[in-house]
């Protein structure tokens, strides 16, 4: 299916407002936009701080405690459909700035019905060479967390990292600053790292939040199965906050190719995903999930 550049930007505006209209619960005059702000602008500095007082706090103590670093074998999940070249440019991005990549396993998740699927197969086929330990599955699983979290009962690692196949990753070395963080933490206890993904608001969100083992345990998951596609990442994000289970590491950066940001990026996948007013009927979801977000997030607290 081919779009051309005006109909990409007609349905990501009408994505958009869409979002807005859906979101937004009063009508807008001075006042109620000047609060608002001063709530933005206060949340803003509270959790800079926060997370400030969190990183400083787990570095001193591992510093006092002379804790070695320890290297963590990382489970990389990544489902993908119709993306093949970007799934190339997700490869060879790791490739290039992974300090010790035989200690990462790959878990690919390709539709068994997917068009490019013997794209892929050659393609993963030719990284033999590589030596790279990439486990593929063909499988039709509709929602992004339920592909998560099917890869997750695959892997074997003590990270596990939920990415996307349209991002890349920027930081050389990436892995050897992830088992600095993670060495950090207390064993068996859960944690979950926030990496600089170019969000504007970096102590608010993270795109592509990393989670130990522990975490996973005891959760059961990586996704959140309410939701229709979108809040993987939101829902992490949320939990990682309320629990205080969180460190967020500026040096790791990563880079997402959004379709909203650039319209060479947009395709069928992309309309696949925004289809049925999915993102409207998620933040209904989201909107309703406080109580259960609060009872995750001190699973993540306590040993119950």
């Amino acid at each position: 299916m081919k779009t051309d550049n005006q109909e990409k930007k007609n349905i990501i505006e009408k994505q958009n407002l869409s979002y807005r209209s859906r979101v937004k619960k009063n009508k807008k005059n001075i006042f109620r936009s000047v609060i608002k702000e001063i709530k933005i602008t206060s949340k803003k500095i509270y959790w800079k701080n926060k997370f400030l007082i969190l990183y400083y706090y787990k570095s001193l103590i591992f510093f006092i405690s002379k804790n070695k670093i320890i290297k963590s074998k990382i489970s990389i999940l990544i489902p993908t459909r119709e993306r093949v070249l970007k799934f190339e440019r997700f490869i060879n991005s790791i490739i290039k700035n992974t300090y010790l990549i035989d200690r990462c396993e790959f878990l690919v998740l390709v539709d068994s019905d997917d068009p490019e699927k013997d794209a892929y197969i050659k393609f993963i086929n030719s990284l033999k060479y590589q030596k790279l330990d990439i486990k593929v599955f063909h499988e039709n699983i509709q929602t992004h967390a339920k592909r998560n979290n099917f890869l997750a009962t695959k892997s074997s690692g003590e990270i596990l990292f939920p990415a996307n196949d349209d991002m890349i990753f920027v930081t050389k070395d990436w892995d050897h600053l992830l088992d600095i963080e993670f060495s950090k933490n207390l064993k068996k206890e859960p944690l979950c790292v926030w990496v600089n993904s170019g969000n504007k608001y970096p102590y608010l969100f993270c795109h592509f939040p990393i989670i130990n083992s522990e975490w996973y345990r005891r959760l059961g998951y990586v996704g959140c199965e309410l939701f229709n596609f979108w809040y993987l990442d939101t829902w992490i994000c949320d939990l990682a906050k309320r629990s205080n289970k969180v460190i967020y590491s500026q040096k790791i950066k990563f880079k997402e190719f959004n379709a909203q940001a650039n319209t060479e990026e947009f395709d069928n996948t992309y309309l696949r995903n925004i289809a049925d007013n999915k993102m409207e009927k998620d933040i209904e979801i989201w909107e309703n999930s406080l109580s259960k977000r609060i009872n995750e997030a001190n699973k993540l607290k306590y040993i119950i």
